[in-house]
């Protein structure tokens, strides 16, 4: 036989085989893929307060850009962000933390109207809160840091101030971080509160 012909029949060999499990690999291929796990924050109980403006408005919290996308983020090293593909919000980022802080508000000041400055229901309010973020996100090694600058408004500044605030998670995983976020929220939420009420 010829090395021509030995060639040829090689590659006929070849080419059946992948014929054969060609159907296998493309199925293989097409599996499903995993199902991302959906969070959100969560509105955390604090001291109810006696005082504060009749109606305050929360103007929506401006937030850093590498976390406005639907995937969780955290910081795996100075210089890197580490994605979670498969870890996301159920809404974007500064809507939630905007809403979250609403209800946070709202349990602390009980005799206050609070609402979202952008809402359609929205009146004018008696004073009104920014707030500036410019870390929402764990370090490499899961602490929880939120740091912002928030600026309280009445008929004159009422409070302005820049927390930065740390929480440790019960573990690494991912609704624990979310836990530890949603704690880290409610303690912005009790500085502010506190300056209302006193304000």
């Amino acid at each position: 036989m010829t090395g021509t012909a030995m060639t040829r029949r090689g590659l006929l060999s070849v080419g059946l085989g992948l014929g054969t499990l060609g159907p296998v690999a493309i199925l293989a291929g097409c599996a499903a893929s995993p199902q991302p796990s959906i969070y959100t924050l969560a509105i955390q109980p604090g001291t109810q307060l006696d005082g504060g403006p009749a109606t305050l408005s929360v103007v929506g919290a401006a937030i850093p850009k590498y976390l406005d996308r639907p995937q969780i983020i955290q910081h795996g090293g100075p210089y890197q962000l580490d994605v979670s593909e498969f870890d996301r919000w159920g809404e974007p980022f500064a809507d939630m933390v905007t809403r979250v802080l609403l209800g946070d508000l709202a349990q602390r000041l009980p005799k206050t109207q609070v609402f979202r400055e952008e809402s359609p229901t929205a009146t004018n309010s008696a004073a009104s809160v920014q707030v500036d973020f410019s870390r929402f996100d764990p370090d490499p090694d899961g602490t929880v840091v939120l740091a912002a600058r928030w600026t309280l408004r009445g008929a004159n500044l009422i409070a302005e101030d820049s927390s930065r605030l740390t929480v440790k998670p019960a573990s690494d995983a991912i609704p624990d971080i979310v836990a530890a976020m949603s704690q880290a929220l409610g303690q912005l939420a009790d500085k502010i509160a506190a300056a209302a009420a006193h304000g």
